[in-house]
């Protein structure tokens, strides 16, 4: 939007146009001679460019008192991010086929899915099985960290035979501890029960709540398991979860569980968290303005030196 700061002073150019154009009576000067006269015809307008151009370079110098400015709005968006860490069980058992291609591939791809969307969050990676370590710290690197997770195997964990979920949280909660964002976040996935490492679940649970860090808990898990027999396949149920422990840390932190049993449910519960933790977004108006009477002063000095040139040197009025 374009406006002057101090419009009023244009008032000036009607006045200086006046003062400009006004007709005055002609004086009349002594000559030795009448070649100097011949020169500058009765019919020439040459004079009058120096007191054109020196005319104009006075209206830029009023122009440019005016303050013209452009304003431009632009929004200050301010975000409130939320830091979240993926505690994510690798114990063998994670391998089982009750997901396309197993639980720990279908994790993998869900778990990008969702980093997809929380690009304004710092996001870290902590795995477990007998022990738990830090992948990846809070970072806002996403490509680094969905690369990383892509490439997990349960491998990455020497005592995968067991599952040390209390280590798996209290890890992710040593990430955040020292965080300063507002909101702080554990996303626990595991399909085993608690049966290893120095941390109790619960213990940690309570940990979490001193601290302020809200705890997702997500069990993965077909509720019931196909077994091939003599007879042909038949269908147990799956017991190797501990669901109760699960809720437990989940309302002991304010947190949510979850059970995902198939695919489906599983990209559900991504949705669900994504949505109850939203980053918070603050945006203001602010204005960038513009000055442009420095380039017109410029203009309006070099508009005078040549109007003084050529009324007062070049093209001589004679009356």
């Amino acid at each position: 939007m374009f406006n002057f700061k101090l419009p009023y002073i244009l008032f000036l150019i009607p006045i200086v146009t006046y003062l400009f154009f006004r007709k005055r009576a002609n004086g009349s000067i002594k000559v030795p001679g009448i070649q100097i006269i011949k020169k500058y015809s009765k019919g020439s307008k040459k004079h009058l460019l120096g007191k054109l151009l020196i005319y104009l370079s006075t209206l830029l110098i009023i122009v440019a008192l005016a303050r013209p400015q452009v304003k431009t709005e632009g929004k200050v968006i301010k975000k409130d991010g939320i830091d979240i860490v993926i505690s994510l069980d690798l114990s063998k058992s994670m391998e089982a086929r009750d997901f396309n291609p197993n639980r720990l591939e279908k994790s993998k791809e869900i778990l990008n899915m969702f980093i997809d969307k929380r690009s304004d969050d710092r996001i870290s990676l902590v795995v477990f099985g007998g022990e738990a370590y830090t992948k990846i710290p809070l970072t806002f690197d996403h490509n680094v960290l969905k690369n990383m997770i892509s490439t997990i195997t349960t491998d990455d964990i020497t005592s995968n035979n067991r599952t040390a979920i209390g280590m798996g949280l209290g890890v992710a909660l040593n990430r955040l501890k020292d965080s300063d964002s507002k909101s702080k976040v554990v996303i626990l996935m595991t399909d085993g029960e608690n049966n290893s490492g120095e941390m109790s679940p619960i213990g940690a649970a309570k940990v979490a709540k001193e601290l302020g860090i809200k705890v997702y808990t997500i069990g993965i898990g077909a509720k019931e398991i196909p077994v091939a027999g003599f007879f042909g396949t038949r269908y147990i149920q799956n017991n190797e979860l501990d669901e109760n422990l699960l809720r437990t840390i989940a309302k002991e932190t304010n947190g949510k569980y979850f059970r995902a049993s198939d695919s489906k449910e599983f990209q559900n519960i991504f949705n669900e968290i994504d949505n109850l933790e939203k980053t918070k977004i603050d945006s203001r108006s602010v204005y960038d303005i513009k000055e442009y009477f420095e380039e017109l002063l410029e203009i309006a000095l070099i508009l005078l030196l040549l109007g003084i040139f050529f009324q007062y040197f070049k093209y001589i009025r004679i009356p």
